[in-house]
């Protein structure tokens, strides 16, 4: 299966083949996003994104008949809903009667469908079901199958980015069971560009998915609106400085499982990043030339503590909005005992990231492999290239997983 996740900093594409004992990564292949052309899950420009993407094909080698996309951004409805109880036949068409309390826009311009998850039955002795609703917006798919077309591609199967995330780290998630603290519940955290997708589990049920349209972009944005200085150079310093914790507050290793000292090894590779992409050229991304170094001599350049405490305001505001959305969902359960935080996406990469989350939250942070248990051609993928980028592949190698 042939997965492409459309990101507003970069568009992924993951081959991965299904076998006997697992799942074979064939390749994949990541190319910058025009600047502007991808914000919260839409396509703003056809044109320009199905050319970054018709490269990247190319040059990587990415077919297959089997095609499959994800949509986000907060027109993308996931919702939970108790119905009555209905044949599988008839629930297609009868859920567009229960829809309209759920869905702000006109159904004849939507997309809906749905998913019977148990049986139930009320004191009264009323038989209902509890069901999965997902819908959006007609355009948000169609704004994807053009760019597909432009590149000869046809997708099969359209899936959401939370049911992506759910297959990806399927063996990190905690087994359904209630404890005397409550429904066990884990949380998939993936941090992007433009967008954090929220989605919490109960074992391996979806019980709540939240789009927050802020991301890494916004930190940057911060950094260049305060400092006045380039966007490309804000972000290279974001991701070269990252976070600052006082020493007597850091955490434990022990709390912060599978991975490494990231800013160590983004010291190491920081400049090269966006080289080692397909590159988008710069005339044609209209993007500012700036210098891959800080010239020590240059007195109006930033101090390390003022770019980290930029950075630091900037999630701050992402992680309140976070709050809001494991608070919410805490007053629609009696007892809910959140049990980690499974972090991903292209901000997991963002020096002291997983230590503030732990700090801020008290709840243990896993930077998880969405490579874990699958088998790589090492002939076609450069397994160092691979291990830096795997966080921001896990939309895609979720999507990938799925059943024809």
């Amino acid at each position: 299966m042939l997965a492409i996740d459309f990101g507003a900093r970069s568009i992924k594409a993951v081959k991965l083949n299904r076998t006997g004992s697992g799942y074979y990564l064939d390749n994949f292949g990541i190319v910058l996003t025009p600047p502007g052309t991808i914000l919260h899950g839409e396509i703003k420009d056809v044109e320009a994104v199905s050319q970054a993407l018709n490269k990247m094909l190319h040059k990587k080698r990415l077919y297959d008949k089997g095609n499959i996309i994800a949509i986000t951004g907060q027109k993308v409805i996931v919702r939970e809903i108790i119905t009555p109880l209905m044949a599988e036949k008839e629930l297609s068409e009868g859920i567009r009667w229960e829809a309209p309390k759920y869905v702000p826009y006109d159904l004849k311009d939507s997309l809906l469908d749905v998913k019977k998850i148990e049986e139930l039955e009320e004191k009264e002795g009323t038989r209902m079901m509890k069901v999965l609703l997902v819908a959006t917006p007609r355009s948000v798919v169609d704004q994807q199958i053009a760019v597909l077309k432009n590149v000869r591609i046809q997708p099969r199967v359209v899936d959401i980015v939370a049911n992506a995330q759910i297959r990806a780290f399927e063996s990190y998630l905690t087994p359904t069971s209630v404890d005397e603290d409550g429904t066990m519940i884990d949380i998939i955290l993936s941090m992007g560009a433009s967008t954090t997708e929220i989605t919490l589990m109960e074992g391996d049920q979806l019980k709540f998915t939240r789009t927050i349209l802020k991301g890494g972009g916004d930190v940057t944005e911060l950094i260049v609106k305060k400092l006045g200085i380039p966007f490309q150079e804000a972000e290279r310093l974001k991701r070269h400085i990252g976070l600052s914790l006082p020493e007597e507050k850091t955490v434990p290793d022990s709390d912060l499982k599978d991975t490494k000292d990231l800013k160590e090894e983004q010291d190491e590779k920081d400049e090269k990043e966006d080289q080692e992409l397909v590159e988008i050229p710069s005339q044609q991304a209209g993007e500012e030339q700036v210098s891959p170094q800080i010239k020590d001599e240059d007195t109006s350049t930033p101090t390390e503590e003022e770019i980290a405490g930029l950075v630091k305001t900037g999630v701050n505001e992402i992680f309140n909005e976070i709050r809001k959305s494991l608070n919410y969902f805490k007053t629609q359960y009696q007892k809910v005992n959140y049990q980690r935080i499974i972090l991903c996406g292209g901000m997991a990469q963002l020096p002291q990231l997983g230590q503030m989350l732990k700090k801020q939250f008290g709840i243990t942070v896993v930077i998880a492999n969405p490579l874990k248990n699958i088998t790589i051609n090492e002939h076609n993928i450069d397994i160092e290239s691979l291990d830096k980028y795997k966080s921001v592949l896990a939309t895609a190698i979720g999507l990938a997983k799925r059943e024809r």
